[in-house]
């Protein structure tokens, strides 16, 4: 939970991931919850992080296809 907590503000991606699976292992069944708040946040965080780069890919695209001088 602190790892979790330190990280938090600005979370790397595939660490934050590998956190909340980790958490959510240890804690299992006694908060079902929890648990699947966690795993849910370990793959929301990959989705954020893939689109993010096809954003910043399509951004680089358009601004070496855009006419110079505009």
């Amino acid at each position: 939970c602190q790892a979790l907590a330190w990280i938090g503000h600005f979370p790397p991606g595939s660490l934050y991931g590998q956190l909340c699976q980790l958490l959510a292992l240890t804690i299992g069944d006694r908060d079902p919850v929890a648990t699947a708040g966690l795993l849910q946040e370990s793959l929301s965080v990959t989705t954020r992080h893939q689109l993010l780069a096809i954003v910043h890919a399509r951004a680089r695209w358009v601004t070496r296809v855009a006419p110079a001088g505009g």
